[in-house]
């Protein structure tokens, strides 16, 4: 912080805080005047990068820096001087040449009255006059200059000034500067990249006008020091000699190396600052307290209305009370002892001053016009599969026991485990887990984006819970730019509804080649007001690194969106995680907020085929007295969870079989459904795996069923006439039921309840699919309400299929049928229900164990609601 930036108590913002008892980490700092965006986005890795510099000295000459100013900045590479900081290059000055007289403006950046003194130089100041809004009174100026032609004259103004922020007329001072030859003009633009429009002196730059740049500002890195003298040849090279060796250090030159290739950060920086600026003048101007010095850069200049305030018991005030900090001005000379100087910041940010003043002055609080933000809380994670999913349908749960209403959201997810709301709308299977979770029903608007990959490069596109097309990764990069604004009409949709949304990212945060597009993760929460924890898996080992290395790759403006962290998955002793906490909490000043153990036998619907693709589902334990199911796993599978039913049972074994030989002889066989029906088709048959079916049924003792998908395949044939899946036309099926399927454009989406004909026992479930499947002699054996069929027998009692997803669910219907299995096998039925498939159960099991594993105090704390 520069010397300016000290109260009259001597004290900079640390000491500030120590005399007021608070902490300084925590404090709003409103009187220093960095960049409100933070360092831009390739600081951080471009530092970590350089860190092995440090231990060599840098360059003397700095000529990779002078070759980038020279490129990007149009400035000769002789003309520049580097110094730590501009306050450096403000000391050295004086002493360039032999000067008689230093005049400045007041009030200005003390440091120029402080250089001046200190070279003992005679001071003569021009007052910027209030009445006048503190304009320069370039008259008075050139009568200076006129009146001591003999004299040296070193001229110090800041453009724009420091504390009143009013540039410079540039016309006048270069005519001022070229006739007064025996003056040598310092132009100080620690400020210009803030102000918009070709303002700057840069290049106009002549023997005895000078231009000083600081970065500190604008890049936000006040820490790094980072000073640029712009002069003629034979002056910079006079200046070098003076500074001391090493003026800037290696990580200072490499950022200002790559700082001029960054025009679009400086683009973004003026445009936010002029938007939050206006805004935040008009709330200042409603508070009738302040007459508002308007300025160019990126701070105002305050000064009370009523002349008896006591701006040194406001500050002190403003620090206990509200932790906020402001630059008490009574120091600058010329003015008075009722002003102070704030920064523009983000407009919550400027809120939050606002309304700290309201309170101060006892102001009413002014209605708002936008409604208030809802609470929200996302889950992202490290990786895919870190537990994401489980974790927010547990928040979901836990919030919703707390008495709040709550809805789940996701942005954009990729999952085959649909699920049909009641309105018949396609969603991601995950977030109807999570709106059961809430006690709530699931609609499109939790989930307003789902892709369904129908191939290796194709996705369906499901927006607002409706199919809109296939489309490649290119094509859907192009598309969901506009999608997104249904994103957040439908987030804003349930946050206006709820009282808490619950949302969940997609993949890892720190896929940096999908940052520029993203619409899940942190360009969600951002859009959400959202309070991210940050997910590691630490099964799969490398948890603290995965954490350390995801936040490495955000952006400043994203690690601040980042609360803290869950560790999941944990086996063992959890104190032996305290050295690994330790380092993880230094280094990125963040916490964890829980670690979550392993949670076995959850019996809740997996979020998408990753954990079943892993093979966890796979049971292959010795069978005992048990029903043998084997499921299977086709390269396009859906709905794999159709048999989440089944593996609760105390008397089944399912199964997962990708290739012939794993099939071994079960006592069932089940097909599951498919993306692409046609390309599942042929996989069976090019695997054999259609053969072991075929010889399944001549030897009559295997029960062969197809669901969705797999029940298209038992038929006859498949035709896709419009490419709905796939450009492979039509597929002979494996002609074990007598239905023929059509592919059509318009997709079946629906609840459905109906009844098995033959036991007479309830089924209910969803059905998804083009196919329009028409029987030629086939039996049906389940019909729905209205008595259409929703499934048939195949050329057996053993071999039937259904379009009914969840056909299992039903306790009494899913006893009945293993128990037929069982008969078969010679086994007595059990007929009492062994196990009821009802998720409530198992929701309020896992919200009590992840309830018992995080510091729940803390994340109602970070939601502003504790």
């Amino acid at each position: 912080m520069k010397s300016d930036e000290v109260s009259p108590h001597g004290g900079n913002l640390s000491r500030m805080a120590d005399i007021a008892g608070v902490d300084p980490e925590e404090i709003l700092d409103f009187s220093s005047n960095l960049n409100p965006l933070g360092f831009p986005d390739w600081v951080r890795p471009l530092i970590n990068s350089k860190i092995s510099d440090l231990i060599h000295y840098p360059d003397p000459n700095y000529s990779k820096v002078r070759i980038s100013l020279e490129k990007h900045w149009n400035i000769p590479k002789e003309e520049i001087v580097f110094g730590n900081g501009a306050s450096e290059l403000i000391n050295i000055l004086p002493r360039i040449k032999n000067f008689d007289l230093g005049v400045i403006t007041q009030p200005s950046y003390i440091d120029y009255q402080k250089s001046l003194k200190l070279a003992g130089l005679q001071i003569q100041e021009i007052q910027l006059q209030k009445e006048s809004d503190f304009e320069l009174n370039y008259e008075e100026l050139i009568q200076i200059c006129k009146k001591n032609p003999e004299k040296q004259i070193l001229v110090l103004l800041g453009h724009p000034n420091n504390p009143t922020g009013k540039l410079l007329n540039r016309e006048k001072i270069l005519k001022i500067a070229s006739d007064h030859k025996n003056s040598f003009f310092v132009i100080d633009e620690s400020f210009i990249d803030f102000c918009p429009g070709d303002i700057s002196f840069r290049n106009f730059r002549s023997e005895n006008l000078a231009v000083l740049w600081s970065l500190t500002k604008i890049l936000a890195l006040p820490g790094l020091r980072i000073g640029v003298l712009l002069t003629d040849p034979k002056t910079a090279s006079k200046i070098s000699k003076l500074l001391p060796s090493w003026s800037l250090n290696s990580l200072s030159a490499s950022i200002l190396e790559k700082f001029g290739e960054d025009q679009e950060f400086l683009s973004k920086t003026k445009e936010k600052i002029q938007e939050w600026k206006n805004i935040f003048k008009k709330n200042l101007e409603d508070l009738n307290i302040f007459r508002i010095h308007d300025t160019h850069t990126n701070f105002f200049l305050l000064e009370f209305l009523d002349p008896k305030t006591n701006v040194s018991d406001l500050e002190n005030l403003l620090l206990k009370e509200f932790k906020i900090g402001v630059r008490n001005c009574s120091n600058f000379n010329g003015l008075e002892n009722n002003y102070i100087r704030i920064a523009i910041k983000t407009p919550k940010e400027n809120e939050i001053f606002i309304q700290a003043v309201r309170s101060v002055f006892k102001k009413n609080p002014k209605p708002s016009k936008t409604k208030k933000e809802k609470p929200a809380l996302m889950l992202q994670g490290t990786a895919s599969n870190v537990g994401k999913s489980i974790l927010a349908t547990a928040f979901c749960r836990i919030f919703t026991q707390d008495g709040f209403k709550v809805a789940p959201f996701k942005s954009q997810n990729m999952a085959l485990n649909s699920f049909v709301t009641y309105e018949g709308a396609e969603i991601g299977r995950a977030q109807a887990l999570q709106a059961q979770a809430c006690k709530i029903r699931a609609d499109y608007r939790m989930n307003p984006i789902l892709l369904k990959p129908s191939s290796e490069k194709d996705s369906q596109v499901i927006l607002n819970g409706k199919p809109v097309e296939a489309m490649d990764f290119r094509d859907y990069m192009k598309f969901k730019l506009s999608a997104f604004d249904e994103v957040k009409k439908s987030y804003s949709s349930l946050s206006e509804e709820f009282d808490m949304v619950i949302l969940e990212g997609a993949g890892g945060v720190s896929e940096v080649n999908l940052k520029d597009k993203d619409i899940v993760n942190m360009r969600m929460a951002e859009y959400a007001k959202a309070k991210v924890l940050l997910i590691g898996n630490i099964d799969h080992g490398g948890v603290f690194g995965s954490f350390v290395g995801a936040m490495e790759t955000m952006s400043e403006w994203e690690r601040k969106l980042v609360s803290g962290f869950l560790i999941n998955r944990f086996r063992g002793i959890k104190s032996l995680l305290d050295p690994g906490i330790k380092y993880l909490e230094e280094t990125t000043r963040k916490n964890v907020f829980g670690i979550i153990p392993f949670l076995n036998d959850l019996r809740l619907p997996e979020e998408d085929s990753l954990e079943f693709k892993s093979g966890s589902l796979n049971d292959t334990s010795p069978l005992g007295d048990r029903v043998d199911i084997v499921l299977i796993d086709t390269p396009r599978i859906s709905n794999h969870t159709d048999l989440d039913s089944l593996r609760i049972e105390p008397d089944v074994r399912v199964r997962i079989a990708q290739r012939k030989d794993e099939i071994g002889n079960p006592d069932v066989l089940i097909l599951p459904g498919s993306k692409n029906v046609i390309t599942d088709l042929n996989y069976l048959k090019e695997s054999g795996i259609s053969e072991t079916i075929l010889n399944f049924h001549k030897e009559g003792k295997v029960e062969i069923i197809g669901i969705c998908g797999g029940y298209q395949m038992l038929g006859e044939s498949v035709h896709d006439p419009f490419q709905i899946e796939s450009n492979l036309g039509s597929a002979e099926g494996l002609n074990l039921i007598r239905i023929k399927t059509v592919l059509e454009k318009e997709k079946l989406l629906k609840q459905t309840e109906g009844i098995h004909i033959v036991s007479g026992k309830k089924v209910s479930g969803y059905e998804i699919h083009h196919g329009n499947t028409k029987e030629t002699s086939a039996k049906s054996i389940f019909q729905d309400i209205s008595g259409e069929s929703l499934g048939h027998q195949g050329i057996s009692e053993r071999i039937w299929g259904t379009y009914l997803h969840g056909v299992f669910d039903e306790d009494e219907f899913r006893r009945s049928f293993l128990d037929k299995i069982r008969t078969r096998k010679g086994m007595k039925p059990l007929v009492k229900i062994q196990a009821r498939y009802e998720l409530e159960t198992n929701l309020d099991r896992l919200a009590e164990e992840v309830r018992n594993s995080v510091n729940m105090n803390w994340i109602y704390k970070i939601l502003g609601l504790a």
